[in-house]
């Protein structure tokens, strides 16, 4: 895995600029949330504010094209940039309670709005600088790096909890990070790409839709596509209510002490899948992570209130878990299509599963405002994802995937 690491230049430099971008994306969308949550202290604006996190998802399928068309590499520099405007803005405006939480809906909406490009562009361009073999390792280590990063940042965050939280200085914090993965992206360049080659291609964005939706709609993507709308969905409606879950029994801190454990869980996973994931068949390995995570979830539910440290090594275990889920969704993505169409078919996917987090978001709000014990809402989650797991290995296509290095890139 570390052999990518030391041989291929430009990713290297794609490693450093998605530390850097994971990172501060990363902490926006962890304490955005808390933000809203402790200045307002209203589920309903808490759901608001996950549901614009992931509304303009719902518009990626429009994405898809015009990524796979344009470099990939100057959409990554151009939303980057953005994305620290908005940051900053955020940053250097004070009393953020006093202005309203219109503005604070109108910095998310903004942000997630530059994120609709920068992520599929990053994920299209991984493998024109990566030999297909190789791909499950180069996503494992842009997830370990992200993560280590994250958890360092984290500590730092802990402490600065301890007393009043200001939010201010956070932001700010993300807004270096941002700044400095703006930094490595002038160094990205596209190799497998021709000058002039993507402007003398002929858009029709219209026949290219069509063209990924169809190879979703014939191939094993399209269940891996139900499972990961199903996930989302249920995920949502934890999310929008985990800052209330974890204030009310651990507090602010205890909150970032629950993001480390599930940062650390990650580098496990990634380490993992990234060492271990081309030993096993797709299908089965599929099958343990998430009916494996739901398993866990609901230990993890029920050991908050009552057990700190098990409650935290049950986070790790089920960040572990599903994040090597992820990692092979991801590839999965990158693996099968060809390589023009990486950005449409992932972009499509990203649609459907924003839908379902919208979605879960309004109501993850809603029920966060009307049951009676919201930790509940924590368990029912870790059921649902053992009946997907199950439900997912029922597919022949499924179970059929052979290893990673046995998939074959398709010519549809």
């Amino acid at each position: 895995m570390f052999t990518l690491f030391k041989q291929n230049k430009m990713f290297r430099v794609l490693l450093m600029y998605q530390f850097f971008s994971s990172i501060g994306g990363a902490m926006f969308q962890m304490f955005i949330l808390l933000s809203v949550h402790l200045i307002y202290e209203n589920p309903i604006y808490t759901g608001m504010a996950g549901f614009l996190i992931a509304a303009p998802l719902v518009i990626s399928f429009a994405v898809g094209p015009i990524v796979d068309r344009r470099n990939k590499v100057t959409i990554m520099r151009l939303t980057t940039f953005l994305e620290f405007a908005v940051l900053s803005l955020l940053a250097f405006t004070p009393l953020q309670e006093q202005i309203g939480i219109l503005f604070m809906l109108v910095v998310i909406f903004a942000f997630s709005m530059a994120a609709l490009f920068e992520v599929p562009s990053s994920t299209a361009f991984l493998p024109q600088i990566v030999r297909e073999e190789d791909i499950l390792q180069a996503n494992s280590l842009i997830n370990i790096v992200a993560m280590v990063g994250g958890i360092a940042i984290g500590v730092v965050l802990f402490t600065s909890l301890a007393g009043d939280v200001d939010f201010s200085f956070l932001y700010g914090f993300s807004a270096v990070f941002i700044a400095l993965a703006f930094v490595f992206a002038l160094f990205l360049k596209n190799p497998a790409i021709k000058e002039g080659a993507e402007k003398s291609q002929s858009p029709n964005y219209l026949q290219d839709l069509k063209q990924g939706a169809k190879f979703i709609r014939h191939s094993a993507l399209l269940f891996i596509l139900i499972t990961t709308v199903m996930m989302n969905f249920a995920g949502e409606i934890t999310y929008v209510n985990r800052p209330m879950f974890l204030e009310h029994h651990v507090g602010a801190q205890g909150y970032v002490l629950f993001s480390l454990a599930a940062l650390v869980g990650g580098v496990i996973a990634s380490s993992f899948v990234g060492i271990l994931g081309k030993r096993f068949k797709i299908g089965n390995l599929i099958f343990i992570l998430i009916v494996g995570a739901g398993i866990v979830y609901i230990m993890h539910a029920l050991l908050v209130p009552v057990h700190l440290t098990r409650a935290l090594i049950a986070m790790a275990a089920f960040s572990a878990l599903a994040s090597a889920a992820g990692i092979v969704f991801s590839s999965l993505y990158q693996k099968i299509p060809k390589k023009d169409m990486v950005a449409r078919v992932t972009t499509i996917s990203t649609t459907f599963n924003a839908i379902a987090v919208a979605l879960g978001a309004f109501v993850g709000g809603f029920l966060g405002s009307i049951v009676p014990n919201v930790d509940d809402l924590f368990v029912y989650r870790g059921i649902s994802l053992v009946v997907i797991g199950v439900l997912i290995i029922l597919i022949p296509s499924i179970r059929r995937l052979p290893k990673m290095d046995e998939i074959k890139k398709s010519d549809d």
